[in-house]
């Protein structure tokens, strides 16, 4: 039992040696940070700053041998706007996790104000100007053992934002502010020349953010008077634009209703001379259609006359041949009997009394020589 106790104790010795050992002879990074060490005397290593980046996690930490400044190693920002414009950032990244918050927390209230420049045109303009960066990678040792400080760095990086943005924006006319292609431009050629300058301090530049534009009150109210002069202009302009268009507008109304007129007109024209050729063929059709009747009608006559004509002479040729049959028949005993029939039949002597006894009327042949004729 009292081996157990022995062990137990030797144990949380050991554990609480640990502990203390760690503390004073370890140093924990944590995430985000770099740590820079100095050796202050010329043993286990040279004298000075160590050229190395130490990054997150437990590093040597010997006292009276090892000093550590720990560095942020995530992006910075740095603002030149108003204290009120400050303000409403920490409201508006108040959401972020209990680590950032302590980064942004850490930072002074305090900082530069908006970057007021000279324009090419002498009115003054103040920018909001917002720009991120990060001590680079690897070279934070550098950064310490030339600057010696935080501040010192930040302090560059204050002061070569407004020399840069006053040399760059400095060259735009006043107007030109307005337009945001040329603020484009313009922030493009400030990040490549800021760029260059911190780069030589072993600073990267992460991004320039022109974030608002204020003006000379002055200059605001001439660009309101030449602003309300202008609209004055337009509306002059459109004023006159609409009398113009009005007056095109009864012009065109006129025209039309012209054309329609004459469109009327040519209507009524064509629709008379329409008519005038449709009765002249209509009269042109009764015309032929009498021709042809007179000329069938003529036909008809005159092939009535032929007819006739045939017929006539047929009738007369026909006449002519019985009478000269006739002629010829009476040349013949039968034709002087039956002439001498219709001699006797034309006689109209009344009432005779013939005597029987000198007349034999059985004897046919002698009565017929009596009255002129020939027995056959």
């Amino acid at each position: 039992m009292k081996f157990i106790k022995l062990i137990s104790s030797i144990i949380l010795l050991a554990v609480v040696g640990i502990f203390v050992a760690a503390n004073f002879l370890f140093i924990k990074i944590d995430l985000g940070q770099t740590g820079v060490r100095t050796q202050q005397y010329a043993f286990l290593g040279d004298k000075g700053v160590v050229q190395e980046d130490f990054g997150p996690g437990w590093h040597r930490n010997l006292p009276l041998l090892d000093t550590w400044k720990i560095f942020d190693a995530t992006v910075q920002t740095t603002e030149f706007t108003t204290e009120q414009e400050r303000q409403e950032t920490r409201k508006i990244y108040s959401f972020l996790s209990s680590t950032s918050r302590k980064y942004l927390d850490a930072a002074p209230l305090g900082g530069p104000g908006q970057v007021e420049l000279k324009s090419k045109d002498g009115y003054t303009v103040r920018l909001d100007v917002t720009v991120k960066y990060r001590v680079k990678p690897g070279e934070v040792h550098k950064v310490y053992k030339e600057l010696g400080s935080v501040a010192r760095y930040k302090g560059i990086v204050r002061d070569q934002v407004q020399k840069v943005i006053r040399d760059i924006f400095g060259t735009m006319l006043t107007e030109q502010f307005y337009d945001p292609e040329v603020r484009r431009v313009k922030t493009l050629e400030g990040t490549k020349v800021l760029n260059s300058v911190l780069s030589q301090n072993s600073i990267e530049l992460i991004e320039i953010l022109i974030r608002d534009i204020a003006f000379d009150p002055a200059y605001e109210r001439k660009i309101l008077d030449k602003k309300l002069a202008d609209q004055d202009v337009e509306l002059n302009k459109s004023r006159a634009l609409a009398e113009e268009k009005k007056g095109e507008t009864n012009r065109i109304g006129a025209e039309t209703q012209a054309k329609v007129r004459v469109i009327g007109q040519e209507l009524i024209a064509k629709q008379l001379t329409m008519k005038a050729e449709t009765d002249k063929q209509i009269a042109q059709i009764h015309a032929d259609a009498r021709l042809t009747a007179a000329r069938l009608s003529a036909d008809a006559d005159l092939y009535k006359a032929e007819l006739e004509a045939k017929g006539t002479l047929l009738e007369k040729e026909a006449s002519a041949e019985g009478e000269r049959l006739k002629a010829t028949a009476l040349n013949t005993p039968g034709g002087e009997n039956l002439v001498a029939f219709e001699l006797i039949e034309q006689l109209n002597l009344g009432e005779i009394t013939v005597s029987t006894q000198n007349n034999d009327f059985l004897d046919v042949e002698s009565i017929l020589k009596k009255i002129g004729t020939k027995a056959e």
